[in-house]
């Protein structure tokens, strides 16, 4: 065991390592999948809906609508930020796919003593600076 890595962790194998080239094929097939996706959300208007007609089947479909608590912009994003994201984001997908109209607005809160915070951060950084 300690013989085999020693030799795994030796200059000459590191050395090695790091001269091959490292291969992206992984993440240039996931590249290709996302624009391949984007390509297709953009030609069929996925994520565009515009508001039906009055006294049309459409305007009679149900309807489904998440808000979502905008972040301040006094701190920077985190965890909770992605973790209530992905609720409301998966909320909206199954509704859409059971045939709901949906409207899911988002945006940040940029009001307020929060962006006068900010302000004083970014002052005070370019004070330093």
């Amino acid at each position: 065991h300690t013989r085999a890595w020693r030799s795994l962790c030796s200059r000459e194998s590191m050395a090695d390592a790091a001269a091959e080239p490292k291969s992206h094929a992984r993440r240039d097939l996931l590249i290709d999948i996302q624009k391949q996706a984007q390509q297709r959300w953009d030609k069929e208007k996925a994520f565009e809906q515009d508001a039906p007609l009055p006294g049309t089947a459409e305007a009679k479909q149900p309807k489904h609508f998440v808000t979502f608590p905008y972040p301040y912009m006094n701190g920077t994003l985190h965890l909770g930020h992605t973790f209530s994201l992905t609720k409301t984001e998966f909320s909206m997908g199954y509704e859409r796919l059971k045939g709901k109209r949906t409207l899911w607005p988002f945006g940040f809160h940029c009001t307020g003593m929060p962006i006068q915070a900010a302000a004083d951060n970014l002052r005070r950084d370019i004070i330093s600076m």
